[in-house]
Parts: structure tokens; sequence; C-alpha cells
């Protein structure tokens, strides 16, 4: 509904490769996260336009995710995320679709609040590489085979950067998870937009939004998020019942204005 209007404006918006960013990299940060409705966004894109790059793949402006999320058979990753637990991880298969290659990443979040990624270009099969192993083991410290895939998902993301503020800000929509692909869970009308920085400021292009976007930092982890709505009556989800009530609500209102629209 409107994926037009969104591509309207990134064509206007000057655009970066992957080999370009120097200061904005930030492989070692600090996070935001913001949950927005997707209607609001090619708005919030146009006041932005001249205050970032867009990421250009082989031409185009929206990229295309889809991951493998790997955890303990009793979720240990999920619950220390939910327990708050400080140095904690996060470990995934990604695939970046538009060029066609795949990660193994790991991300740990430190006692002191950073997000540092670290990665390896790895095929499509992890039980076959003990590269893999040496990769997960080192990084976490926990054989993968001691591992299962918890989580399939996938978005459309939108990069944006400024290397004169060494941020970025990324946006991603048309969420989906899935425990097989068989049967896929959607958020269809919700954003999550991520300003990440070396150093946690206000001082930031998209902060000066609020003042006529109302919005607030809020904590998402689209991998914790996920597993609560798949595995519902299985692990615990307390801490996320506000950004699942959030959820819930955005969801209801996109119901509401489609069947309207649907009446027409």
């Amino acid at each position: 509904m409107y994926l037009h209007s969104i591509n309207k404006v990134l064509s206007h918006i000057e655009p970066y490769g992957l080999k370009d960013l120097k200061n904005a990299n930030l492989m070692n940060r600090v996070d935001s996260k913001f949950l927005l409705p997707v209607s609001g966004l090619a708005n919030i894109l146009t006041q932005l336009q001249h205050s970032y790059r867009v990421l250009e793949i082989n031409g185009q402006r929206i990229s295309n995710y889809n991951n493998q999320y790997y955890d303990t058979l009793p979720m240990k990753f999920y619950h220390d995320h939910h327990n708050g637990k400080l140095s904690r991880f996060k470990v995934r298969h990604r695939q970046y679709v538009d060029t066609q290659t795949s990660f193994l990443e790991v991300k740990h979040k430190t006692n002191q609040g950073r997000t540092h990624k670290t990665r390896i270009n790895i095929a499509n099969d992890l039980s076959q590489s003990p590269v893999a192993d040496d990769f997960i083991f080192d990084s976490v410290g926990i054989p993968l085979k001691e591992m299962q895939v918890s989580q399939y998902s996938g978005y459309q993301r939108i990069a944006l950067a400024n290397e004169e503020t060494a941020e970025r800000l990324t946006i991603d929509f048309n969420l989906w998870y899935a425990l097989d692909l068989n049967y896929k869970i959607k958020l269809p009308n919700i954003c999550i937009a991520e300003l990440k920085q070396a150093r946690k400021s206000k001082d930031s292009p998209f902060y000066s939004l609020q003042e006529n976007t109302p919005m607030s930092p809020l904590s998402f982890s689209k991998y914790c998020i996920g597993c609560a709505l798949l595995h519902q009556t299985e692990i615990k989800s307390n801490r996320f019942k506000p950004t699942l009530n959030k959820l819930s609500n955005m969801l209801q209102q996109y119901n509401s204005i489609n069947t309207h629209l649907h009446t027409i």
C-alpha cells in the first residue's frame, strides 16, 4: 500500500555503496530503537532526505534479509535478554538476499550496554562447517551442536547513513517470523527504526524529528519479540509485555483501516 510513496522518496536521496562507509560502519556501537507505523514512513524519509544517504545495491534501495536464529534447547540467549542480563549474545545465520551472500553473525551486548557484532562469511549448511563450530565456540563459549534453529525471520530494510555524524539508521518493515517455513506470523503495518551511533547522542538528524513526530525509544529485540510470538505458551515474556501490547494495538488499527478500505 505504501511502497510506491516510499520508493518515490528514496529515489531523491543520495545513494552510497557497501564499501563507502568509514565513520558510520559501526560494528561496535550503541543502539536506540523506535517502533513506528509504516504509514508514516514516507513522511519521515522526506524529512530526512537531506541528512542521510541511502544504501543502494544493484539499483535497489530496499534490501531483503532472511535469518535463522540459533539458541540452546532451554533458549538461554532469549532468557538472558528477558532477565535483563548484560553480557548476552544473539547467534544468527543471515542471508543478504540481494547480494546472494550469507554470514554467521554473533551480536554481543556488553556490560557497558554497547553492541559488538562479529561475523564470518559462510555457506548455507552450518552443520558441514568446522569453521562455524570454531567461530561460535570462540564467541559464546557454547558448541554449535548444542544449539538448534529457534526461529526463522525476515524483513525488508532501508539503510541510511550519515558519515558526518558517524551514525546509521536502519528501518525494517514487512517483518515475518516462523518456526518452520510453512506458516509465518506477519507484522505488516509496523517498522522498526534503529539508530546506531558510536556513543549515544541526541545531536542527530533523526532525533530532531521528535519535535514534529511523537516517538520515543523503546526496548525492541526483533529476536526476542519473535520468540515471544512463536513460543507463546512455552516461554515467559513478561518483560516484553509493553512492546507486545503496543504491537497488538498497532495491528488492530491496521486491520480496522484495511476493513474500512475494503468496504468503501
